[in-house]
């Protein structure tokens, strides 16, 4: 055999035995050394402590900052971060008109508050001046989606796009009425077979958009980004900057099947933002049995929507959610150390 063939089969060989992963052609490998950049950040405390719950969710409208919380009367809250007041507080638990289950922000640009509710399947879009000013805004537009989704809506061209349950495909795209248009997206592969429901549990994923044209999908488990356009081709699978995939396997209770994670699972990417031409994600890389083991994150990788590592964020206090002012380079965080509480860090 030729050397240099024999060379390239042995790299093969390894890089499948270390990872579990095969290689793919829209692949980019990258490590710690490929980003550009690296910033130490510090944190600084704001004081809206009195004004929050327990935030799960966080976007920006201007320089008002937007929380989801769970476990109170209203769920949505806009804040001041400048004069540390509440602006207004909407959405109660329910199924009417006015009440969401599940609330979440469907991300945009700020100028208005979207909200999508996975168990209802519906979108509801309020003028940002009305969610402000009213004791009781109402929605200027509604949308039922057709399919159920299994996690937070985004914005995609003209319509929508959403996490799918399913062995086959990752996701449901939708048209600006909520018709189903499409279902997209290839799970990456691995050296042995999966059943359905390993594969969904080891590729659980949170996704971004930059609302118009690019799809980005961050594994939890994995350290795996895929990029897509909006017609659901794959343009790049970024994988690193360790090369790990957490391991799943099928049980059986009766009628029930679960997969349940290998002691070495470890924690990947989590909560990304669109942030202009770039794209935010926070990223643990931690075993969860570990002693160190924090789900509070102290990393923020920095992407191009082309899959192109730009920076690294070092946080000197970990966060959880996330939201990015751009205008003015600032990054709020959610911690809930002891108590919870926002973080601000200048960029």
């Amino acid at each position: 055999m030729n050397r240099r063939l024999l060379f390239a089969c042995l790299c093969g060989i390894l890089s499948v035995s270390c990872t579990g992963l095969k290689n793919e052609g829209a692949d980019l490998r990258i490590t710690y050394e490929d980003f550009q950049e690296v910033k130490e950040l510090v944190a600084r405390p704001i004081g809206l402590d009195s004004l929050i719950w327990k935030p799960v969710q966080l976007q920006m409208f201007g320089t008002a900052l937007g929380l989801v919380n769970i476990g109170t009367e209203k769920l949505v809250q806009l804040l001041d971060v400048d004069s540390c007041t509440k602006l207004c507080e909407h959405i109660s638990v329910g199924q009417g008109p006015d009440e969401m289950v599940v609330p979440r922000f469907v991300e945009n640009d700020g100028s208005s508050v979207v909200l999508s509710d996975m168990m209802l399947s519906v979108v509801r879009k309020y003028t940002l001046s009305d969610f402000l000013a009213s004791t009781n805004p109402t929605a200027t537009e509604e949308v039922r989606l057709s399919r159920r989704p299994s996690g937070e809506v985004h914005l995609l061209d003209d319509g929508y796009v959403a996490p799918a349950y399913n062995g086959s495909y990752l996701m449901y795209v939708y048209g600006s009425k909520g018709e189903l248009r499409d279902s997209i997206g290839q799970y990456p592969s691995v050296e042995d077979p999966l059943s359905d429901v390993e594969k969904i549990e080891m590729f659980t994923f949170s996704l971004a958009t930059n609302f118009r044209n690019r799809v980005a999908v961050f594994y939890n488990w994995a350290d795996i980004i895929d990029f897509y356009d909006a017609d659901g081709k794959l343009l790049r699978r970024v994988r690193g900057p360790e090369g790990f995939v957490s391991r799943y396997k099928e049980v059986h209770n009766g009628q029930v099947v679960t997969a349940m994670a290998d002691k070495n699972r470890r924690e990947a990417y989590y909560g990304a933002r669109a942030v202009g031409d770039e794209v935010w994600v926070t990223f643990n890389g931690k075993y969860t049995e570990a002693e160190d083991y924090s789900s509070l994150i102290q990393r923020i990788f920095v992407f191009s929507w082309d899959g192109i590592p730009k920076r690294i964020l070092n946080l000197d206090e970990g966060i959880g959610a996330f939201a990015v002012d751009s205008s003015r380079r600032i990054i709020y965080g959610v911690s809930d150390t002891p108590e919870f509480h926002i973080l601000s860090f200048t960029y």
